[in-house]
């Protein structure tokens, strides 16, 4: 059977490549650092994880960061091989065949079509509610929304490098803020002898909360890592760098978390976290009153909004590239494979993302209400992206076994993955077994009829997909 569906047009018929070289490792890690939005993560994720796990918090992020590593080691060990735009649809074709990347690629669409309404509908609500506080203009949410959606456009149009250097920028600001909220409140509540490594332990844990749950929550903030296996057709030395790249991200992303989980939750207070943290819309924001000025608590709302725009720029960048490879696989349309004719970026897919974004995020965004809509939007993708890692696990123990087997390594080829697999279908059983709220109790049926979609028309290219 081969190891591609369709060959990619030549050059003649209309197509070129992606170029090759242009970026470095550090735009690989930056891609990946920046889908995580680390600063928005630990902004809002952390509100329910309280009601949960009490001043634990701490613990589920440093636990879900020894979980991420586990999936972090099959991108990373594919990557080494077979660096490819494509990310988890190539690495699933060339371990499994033809048929599971199919579904991995059908997957991966629903997943980075929502991604991106996902990131820009709460950043329309922060942006309303931000401007009414700060110059009482009150310009509804859906305003920002578009307008978010075109800037992202217009920066993705430029060029990945381009955008790639603006999310550095963002992120140094933001990480910077967080880290100078995190000295002032280590220094103010050490001097008060209030320093304690109790959030490590699970003693705070409420009687009638969720430990599970908790991590569940903590895990999903890592998604996103696997971002910088998108640019491996443009990385500089991509066997080296994009490996480098997945750990890399991980590595900053989980001690960000972990110490900013910790400094909110000793800033909050631990034993206000259940009944105060857990109900304050915007807590960081109260621990910016508490501890800081006017000033930095202005930068603690400037970086919530420009962590969710990063995100959103490097959703559309990585899932633009993942879905230009799926097209010029024959699975796509073929303009999905137009590129730029000087920039050489997938321009097709990224004006497809964007449109779709607008056309998902708004009418959620009314339907329910923006809170509700980025709820719902994003745990639909955990859940997607979910399936996508368990998917690769399971390729990575075939792929080395039988075309890797002088390299096959029984702890990175079996153990690892096999652990992660396993891992991964409790989280999403837990995820659909647990009871959930409107409209969250809907995921169930939407993943369903996605998938079920799915295999009709796997059904329909059974031929071309074996042929």
């Amino acid at each position: 059977m081969s190891d591609v569906l369709v060959q990619p047009p030549t050059e003649g018929e209309g197509t070129s490549a992606l170029q090759h070289n242009t970026l470095g490792l550090r735009h690989a890690i930056v891609i990946s650092v920046a889908v995580m939005s680390p600063a928005a993560s630990v902004f809002f994720n952390t509100i329910p994880q309280a009601g949960l796990v009490g001043a634990a918090i701490p613990l589920c992020y440093l636990v879900g960061f020894v979980i991420a590593l586990l999936v972090a080691n099959q991108y990373s060990e594919f990557s080494r091989e077979i660096p490819s735009s494509g990310s988890a649809y190539t690495f699933v074709l060339k371990g499994l065949g033809p048929i599971p990347g199919f579904l991995t690629a059908w997957v991966g669409l629903a997943a980075v079509v929502t991604g991106v309404p996902y990131s820009f509908v709460l950043l329309g609500a922060n942006l309303q509610t931000l401007v009414l506080r700060w110059f009482g203009l009150n310009l509804h949410w859906s305003f920002w929304f578009v307008l978010a959606i075109g800037l992202a456009f217009a920066i993705c149009y430029l060029g990945v490098r381009q955008s790639l250097n603006m999310d550095l920028a963002f992120l140094v600001f933001e990480i910077g803020v967080c880290l100078i909220l995190a000295a002032i409140v280590l220094f103010h509540v050490g001097q008060q002898g209030g320093l304690s490594l109790v959030p490590f332990t699970l003693q705070t844990v409420p009687a009638n909360g969720d430990i599970t749950a908790g991590l569940i929550l903590a895990t999903l903030s890592y998604i996103g890592f696997e971002t910088a296996a998108a640019l491996g057709e443009e990385t500089r030395d991509p066997h080296r760098n994009i490996p480098r790249a997945v750990f890399g991200s991980m590595l900053v992303v989980g001690l960000f978390y972990v110490l900013m989980a910790y400094v909110g939750t000793i800033g909050y207070g631990i034993p206000h976290m259940v009944n105060g943290f857990a109900n304050d819309p915007a807590p960081f924001d109260t621990i910016g009153r508490l501890y800081g000025g006017p000033i930095l608590i202005v930068l603690i709302d400037i970086v919530g909004v420009l962590s969710f725009f990063s995100a959103a720029l490097a959703i559309i960048n990585g899932g633009a590239r993942i879905l230009y490879a799926v097209g010029r696989d024959g699975l796509l349309p073929r303009w999905s494979t137009w590129l730029h004719p000087r920039r050489q970026n997938p321009i097709g897919t990224v004006i497809m993302l964007c449109t779709l974004g607008l056309v998902i995020g708004l009418p959620l965004g009314f339907l329910f209400t923006p809170i509700q809509a980025f709820g719902f939007l994003g745990t639909l993708d955990a859940a997607l992206v979910l399936i996508i890692y368990g998917l690769v696990s399971v390729a990575s123990i075939l792929f080395f076994w039988r075309k890797r087997r002088a390299r096959f390594n029984v702890f990175l080829h079996a153990l690892l993955p096999g652990l992660a697999t396993l891992i991964i279908a409790g989280i999403l059983a837990a995820v659909f077994i647990s009871p959930s709220p409107w409209p969250l109790n809907l995921i169930p049926f939407v993943l369903g009829a996605w998938l079920i979609l799915g295999f009709v028309l796997l059904f329909v290219l059974r031929q071309k997909l074996t042929g």
